[in-house]
């Protein structure tokens, strides 16, 4: 059994994967607070889901999954507020919520990466999520695909899984079912899943524009002549 950490929580309206960036402005007192914390220990808290209420204000009800998340950068603004840069490091699970004020403090297990049938099933998954991401991305940039747009994306399947879970433009609650999967491998066919979704929904909407132009296409050169 992985041993429990205590790690101060930092509920978002965002799905933090390790490895991938999360940039935060950091304004409110009890967070300010917590951050000061967290600087002056090993820079690391945890980002969980809001499953229930606001980010700003009252409490929130968190998802039991997040990522421990570390401060990489720091720029300290004139009126007191911060500007965070952070990295996403390893998932989590809470186990029990310690304090709720001013800001919440948990004990949590840290959840390794689950990689059993990695070295018989995952190249083909990774050669064809790669394809589908890549694909994915000229899209998300260039409704006509965009054939010259360069996109480098990992090889590693752990890395790959968790850009697929970063990038994708879905609802939070499926990143964070994407976030919950411990075998990467399972992690990754849900993540390639959820691509193959979003391509065929964003070429049907490229078609869609496309066929509108057609119908009513735009001439720069012409121009409206008021008559009156």
């Amino acid at each position: 059994m992985e041993p429990l950490v205590t790690l101060p929580l930092f509920p978002l309206h965002a799905v933090l994967f390790p490895g991938m960036p999360l940039p935060l402005h950091v304004f409110e007192e009890r967070y300010r607070q917590m951050m000061h914390m967290v600087l002056e220990q090993d820079r690391q808290f945890g980002v969980v889901l809001i499953r229930e209420g606001k980010e700003v204000g009252g409490p929130a009800i968190p998802y039991r999954w997040g990522t421990v998340a570390r401060i990489t950068a720091l720029q300290n603004l004139p009126d007191g507020t911060m500007n965070l840069w952070t990295v996403g490091e390893q998932r989590f699970r809470i186990v029990k919520i310690l304090q709720h004020e001013p800001f919440m403090l948990a004990q949590v297990m840290l959840l390794p990466d689950v990689c059993d049938s990695c070295e018989h099933r995952i190249l083909p998954i990774v050669h064809h999520a790669t394809d589908r991401l890549e694909q994915y991305v000229r899209l998300l940039f260039s409704p006509e695909g965009g054939k010259h747009f360069v996109v480098e994306l990992p090889n590693n399947p752990r890395v790959l899984a968790n850009t697929i879970g970063a990038i994708l433009q879905v609802p939070l609650v499926q990143k964070q079912k994407l976030l919950e999967i411990d075998d990467v491998v399972q992690r990754l066919e849900a993540g390639l899943a959820l691509l193959e979704q979003e391509i065929e929904n964003l070429l049907l909407k490229a078609a869609e524009q496309s066929a509108r132009r057609a119908v009513h296409p735009f001439r720069p050169e012409e121009k409206v002549v008021s008559r009156n």
